[in-house]
């Protein structure tokens, strides 16, 4: 959820780009002109670049801003940025500085020194597995472990290892490089100079690397592709010291809807690189278009219009063809002991079969057919080879195989996952909200109203699991309605960070239980989680049983991997046919593509409390109405006709022009009525 103050502003975060990583800026080359350091990279007009140092290679030490707004030298492909004074040069030192032209310097991965008489090749280092360029051994600070490093001596032209060496410190007046050679540090008789430091640069925005387009557009694709990205961000504080945002995911789409494979990437961010695996045989054959989101997490948080900051990357278009392909897979094993395989390959009028291997790579069971067109359909009733049943999921979590098709063609196929299937006699509710009404003004309560009236439909169909705590209690088992949380700008000494993980750790309690089934959250969210920290990878490892409908009312919740986590799988909708064939419970999911803007009008004073918005009645009508189509409107609407009555007469809420209800995606059954298959025996 988010409130709206203000047009959305653009953020980001950086790649490092250092003598150890140089994934950031594909090409950067680093030199020392005393008493400067050169950087220079390719570039092409219209780029706008950000360039921080640090002193140290330790990740604590913080990155300082030199510049957030570097365009591109418009009349080259190659930019440079001098870091004056960084080196100290012996007495009567010149300084050459790296000039413009149309590409880079004519020595790129020869770094010179300038002393008092004469210039000297300085020794370069690089990562023994050859990742990354050469850069100055000088660039190192003393000391530093160089045993994962091969070193080039410039007197003989050879690489050599690194290991045992030290770089020492060079004296004021000494005329000769930096010497390979086992040597304790010298500081000479004129004490040392200051080492230049670490460097990253990074483009304003968000960017595939052009050695990922190179690939991407070069031929036509198949299999596993790497695609590498960078992303920054040049909205700083004003003082050009700070980036906004610290990066909380990046996803992948293909076709503008989210990529049903590994298509998020979440922290820890200094494991560079930063980089998708694209599978490619979860597509179709043929054409394609893929781009790159990244979100960021502003650290202000009493800005209630951006808790998240999201930037993009060009569309680039691609060409897919693969032997064997899944672009229909389901990934989840039924509830009635079926487990469905479904596949392509260009093969026509071919055998085929499926090798399944359980999760100590057992092989458990070959499936064997015949395809006259290509269409591969084929079902396991989870009996193996020695006929013995493989149907409980907590011995048998997942299983993997491998299609052959007309010998060579091959491929594994992603891993399918067994849930537990002891679904409850009546499937009962889970429902959380984040405090956000310390925050944001809710005239006549309608907001916390369309939330209590969620809860109450649910007491109708199943009961509800959710816990606000009585009275005088202590509190020390968290709760769930609401979600406590704060921000700067409103700070409750009462909630504290283990305050906050309590909520969350008992909202994860009513989850992980079997007879939760049904699900509705409101509040912050994004494409990686929702609340302060619910990740969808940790959901997704807590949660071994499968929900029927989940409501995740928050922004991008659509967009990830969260409907993974509750095991209705995107995107996409199904008729009941597809459930009946597959043996799953049919089941929806709703969550947002997009930001949704609940509150606007900026701070106000009632009752003498200072609220920072204040939250539009269209917010809450739009649960009302879904509520009242779904459930009492004659015998309840389908899934689909309640979201799009309830929006329909509804008006767009401040100047983003986001109606509650736009964005919102329905993955699964879009046919489902409010307490369709939420019992034990329902079945299609």
């Amino acid at each position: 959820m988010k409130t709206i103050t203000r047009a959305i502003l653009v953020a980001g975060t950086v790649l490092l780009a250092s003598a150890t990583r140089s994934l950031a800026i594909e090409g950067l080359q680093l030199s020392v002109q005393c008493p400067d350091v050169v950087l220079g990279w390719p570039s092409a007009p219209g780029e706008n670049y950000i360039v921080q140092w640090r002193p140290t290679l330790d990740p604590s030490t913080p990155w300082v801003t030199l510049t957030n707004s570097l365009p591109a030298d418009w009349t080259t492909n190659w930019t440079i940025f001098v870091h004056s004074n960084q080196v100290q040069c012996a007495s009567g030192a010149t300084n050459n500085v790296i000039g413009g032209g149309d590409g880079p310097p004519p020595t790129p991965n020869l770094a010179v020194r300038a002393t008092s008489t004469s210039q000297v090749s300085e020794p370069l280092v690089r990562p023994v597995d050859g990742s990354g360029s050469p850069v100055p051994l000088c660039l190192y600070p003393p000391g530093f472990d160089l045993s994962g490093f091969v070193i080039l001596d410039p007197s003989t032209g050879q690489w050599v290892s690194g290991s045992g060496y030290t770089r020492r410190q060079p004296s004021l007046n000494r005329l000769q490089p930096d010497d390979p050679q086992p040597q304790d540090d010298d500081p000479g008789n004129g004490g040392s100079p200051a080492d230049p430091g670490f460097y990253q640069v990074v483009m304003d925005g968000v960017k595939i690397s052009g050695s990922s387009i190179s690939n991407l557009t070069s031929g036509v694709l198949s299999g596993t592709i790497p695609v590498l990205f960078e992303a920054g961000n040049a909205s700083g504080d004003g003082t050009g010291t700070n980036l906004l945002g610290t990066i909380d995911n990046a996803t992948i789409t293909v076709d503008f809807v989210k990529f049903p494979g590994d298509g998020v990437l979440g922290p820890p961010w200094e494991s560079s690189p930063w980089q998708f695996s694209l599978d490619t045989r979860y597509l179709q054959n043929g054409d394609h278009t893929v781009q790159i989101e990244v979100t960021w997490k502003n650290p202000d948080s009493s800005d209630n219009n951006n808790p998240y900051f999201d930037r993009y990357s060009d569309f680039v278009s691609i060409t897919v063809s693969n032997n064997i392909s899944y672009p229909n897979w389901e990934p989840e094993i039924g509830e009635t002991d079926i487990s469905a395989y479904f596949l392509q390959t260009t093969c026509t009028d071919a055998d085929w079969h499926i090798d399944i291997y359980d999760v100590n790579s057992n092989l458990v069971q070959t499936l064997t057919g015949h395809t006259p067109d290509g269409n591969i359909e084929a079902y396991w009733n989870m009996i193996d080879i020695k006929g013995v049943a493989r149907t409980n999921a907590d011995v048998d979590p997942e299983f993997s195989s491998i299609v052959t098709v007309a010998d060579p063609f091959s491929a594994s196929t992603p891993k399918k996952k067994q849930r537990r299937k002891d679904w409850p006699d009546h499937g009962v509710w889970t429902v959380a909200y984040q405090d956000f009404f310390k925050f944001e003004y809710d005239p006549n309560n309608y907001m916390k109203g369309s939330i209590d009236a969620f809860a109450n439909t649910a007491a109708k169909y199943g009961g509800y699991y959710l816990y606000y705590p009585p009275a005088g209690s202590t509190n020390d088992i968290g709760q769930t309605y609401p979600l406590r949380y704060q921000k700067t700008n409103h700070m409750d000494t009462n909630i504290t960070y283990l305050a906050t993980i309590m909520d969350e750790a008992l909202l994860e309690i009513f989850l992980m239980n079997t007879n939760s089934r049904n699900f509705y959250y409101n509040g912050h969210g994004n494409a990686a989680g929702i609340a302060e920290g619910l990740e969808a990878s940790e959901l997704n490892s807590l949660i071994k049983h499968r929900y029927r409908f989940v409501f995740l009312d928050g922004c991008e919740t659509a967009n990830g991997h969260l409907d993974q986590a509750f095991g209705i799988n995107g995107p996409g909708v199904f008729a009941l046919p597809y459930y009946q064939s597959t043996g799953i419970r049919p089941g929806a999911f709703c969550g947002y593509n997009c930001l949704t803007y609940y509150a606007t009008g900026g701070p106000k004073t009632v009752n003498g409390v200072t609220y920072d918005d204040t939250i539009q009645q269209d917010a809450p009508f739009f649960i009302y109405n879904f509520l009242f189509y779904w459930d009492t409107d004659l015998e309840g609407q389908r899934l689909a006709d309640a979201v799009y009555n309830a929006a329909l007469p509804l008006f767009p809420i401040g100047r983003s022009g986001w109606t509650p209800g736009d964005g919102l995606q329905i993955y699964g059954f879009n046919d489902l009525r409010i307490d369709d298959y939420n019992h034990k025996l329902d079945w299609p």
